[in-house]
């Protein structure tokens, strides 16, 4: 599925990464964790293309993604810190957009049902420039929901979000999983780690250390 060999990134001459080495198999959740810092963002945003590395490689579904067309990240799906949508579109035109992109074919009903179950159904027609982040982290796990996907990558998936959108979005990553999803995420949180992760992988140093 996807395996890192010695990825490796410097910002203005320090060591951010080094010689970051992973697999990961179909079906397994790893969490990636350790203080602020420490490049795991950073290694995310390598994998999903968002950013260059100094050295090293990746492979994803037997696809070099450092090296290769973009078409080969198209069933990697990436959810970051920023919104990584149009703030002048409403939640419903960013959802169809971001499905289009993909390929994915789409109704309004399904739409309006998986909105539902993120508790922004109401909220649909309103730009999304006027959401919290509450509300926003819950539009781009909604968008997850409705996209296809072999990887997914999410940095700090209950960032900004209350008692009731943690609920949905513990769910949604349960859900995940039980269908055999492959999922990488950030977490800070060591009971949630245990809780979700298959491996915990802990950065410190810009190394992986070793459990």
């Amino acid at each position: 599925m996807l395996s890192v060999k010695n990825i490796s990134k410097t910002f203005d001459r320090k060591p951010v990464l080094k010689n970051i080495s992973f697999t990961q198999e179909v079906g397994e959740t790893i969490v990636f964790m350790g203080r602020n810092g420490v490049g795991k963002t950073t290694l995310f945003r390598i994998i999903a293309g968002l950013m260059t590395c100094d050295k090293g490689s990746i492979l994803f579904n037997g696809n070099d993604l450092l090296y290769s067309e973009p078409f080969n990240r198209k069933k990697l799906f990436y959810i970051g810190h920023a919104p990584g949508m149009y703030y002048a579109f409403s939640a419903l035109e960013n959802i169809k957009f971001a499905m289009s992109l993909r390929g994915v074919n789409y109704n309004d009903s399904l739409i309006d049902d998986v909105l539902s179950q993120f508790g922004l159904i109401e909220q649909r027609h309103k730009p999304i420039g006027i959401y919290s982040a509450g509300m926003l982290q819950r539009l781009k796990i909604s968008i997850a929901h409705l996209l296809d996907w072999d990887l997914l990558l999410i940095d700090e998936p209950f960032s900004g979000l209350d008692s009731s959108g943690e609920n949905i979005v513990n769910e949604k990553i349960f859900d995940w999983k039980k269908k055999n999803k492959t999922i990488a995420m950030i977490l800070h949180d060591k009971n949630q780690a245990k809780i979700f992760a298959d491996r915990i992988l802990n950065i410190s140093s810009g190394v992986i250390e070793n459990s």
